[in-house]
């Protein structure tokens, strides 16, 4: 639907639910109003995908050479419905299967009132309780929502199809099997972050974003960790800020209240990138898992910002209402004659 207004996304993609091998998809529906506009300020992502695969921080023998750019869309979501409990997302990458994405590529979708709705009613909130104050001012809506983007972008790069150790082709998802998600959301996360201190570098995007996109990445794990760990976002963030904190890059203080080292996240975030990528490359479930058990963990320093959010009572997540839907299926709902 190239030249429709709507945008929309019907199929049985993520495997969330499935707790066993984590290969079962489950059926979703997005349908959202396109905005133009906010599409146009995208292109450079997109056009940059294959220039991020060859400067990975990995090994060049993992490097694809055919990375295919996802199209990019921004909308405005109207209506969602069925596999679309836990985090309300305000992004996605599809489809999910590696023999679509390297035939046909993804479609990305970036979901800018729900992610604008996060922003003012849970990750400004959050920093106001858990960001030390002569860093708040670097808690931004634009680092927030280009992080987003990078995080979407970053799904479609690094390795899918591989090749094992024995010589047999496979993928990440199917070796991975139930751990795959949480390592997965952990690498776009972390290799977003990566992404766009690279593309900062080439001067394709402004510098300003530097020190911002860092500590809203800081205030954004406060958030996600509150899915809890049995949801693949929730876990997967709390081993990127624990590695973080590990390294130095995150500081606790004495009033309760954290910062980023910016002397020390650059190297942190490439040595996270570094490590989870390799494990994907190589399909390595037994690294994967002890990495999760190791830093997939509420630590103490986690435990100080959660137990601040539950005196606060700053809400873990949203829940969207659709009137337009709403007032649409109420308008074309079948009479109920009888019948004669």
């Amino acid at each position: 639907m190239q030249d429709s207004k709507l945008d929309i996304t019907i199929g049985p993609y993520e495997t969330y639910e499935d707790k066993i091998f984590g290969y079962k998809a489950t059926f979703e529906a997005f349908i959202g109003v396109r905005d133009d506009e906010a599409t146009a300020q995208l292109k450079l992502f997109g056009d940059n995908l294959q220039v991020l695969e060859e400067n990975l921080p990995m090994d060049n023998v993992y490097k694809s050479k055919d990375v295919n750019a996802a199209p990019i869309r921004v909308i405005q979501l109207i209506c969602s419905a069925r596999d679309v409990k836990g985090p309300q997302i305000v992004a996605f990458n599809l489809p999910n299967d590696e023999r679509i994405v390297k035939d046909r590529g993804t479609s990305m979708v970036m979901l800018k009132n729900l992610t604008e709705a996060k922003f003012k009613l849970i990750l400004l909130p959050i920093a106001e309780v858990c960001v030390a104050k002569k860093q708040e001012e670097f808690v931004d809506f634009n680092s927030f929502f280009t992080h987003t983007i990078c995080h979407e972008c970053c799904h479609g790069i690094g390795p899918h199809t591989i090749v094992l150790p024995n010589g047999q082709k496979s993928t990440v998802r199917l070796e991975l099997q139930e751990l795959y998600s949480a390592i997965e959301e952990a690498k776009a996360d972390i290799v977003g972050l990566w992404a766009l201190r690279f593309l900062v570098s080439q001067d394709l995007l402004s510098k300003t974003l530097l020190k911002s996109m860092y500590v809203s990445f800081l205030a954004g794990c406060f958030r996600s960790v509150r899915f809890g760990l049995q949801e693949a976002h929730g876990k997967g963030q709390a081993l990127q800020f624990n590695w973080l904190y590990e390294k130095g890059a995150f500081t606790l203080h004495s009033d309760e209240t954290f910062s980023v080292d910016f002397s020390k996240v650059e190297g942190a975030v490439e040595s996270l990138s570094r490590e989870i990528l390799t494990i994907q490359a190589k399909g390595d479930k037994e690294a994967a898992g002890l990495l999760l058990q190791k830093y997939g963990v509420i630590t103490k320093p986690l435990e100080v910002a959660l137990r601040k959010l539950q005196d606060v009572q700053v809400p873990v997540d949203i829940a969207p209402s659709f009137p337009i839907a709403e007032e649409m299926l109420k308008t074309h709902e079948p009479s109920h004659h009888p019948v004669k």
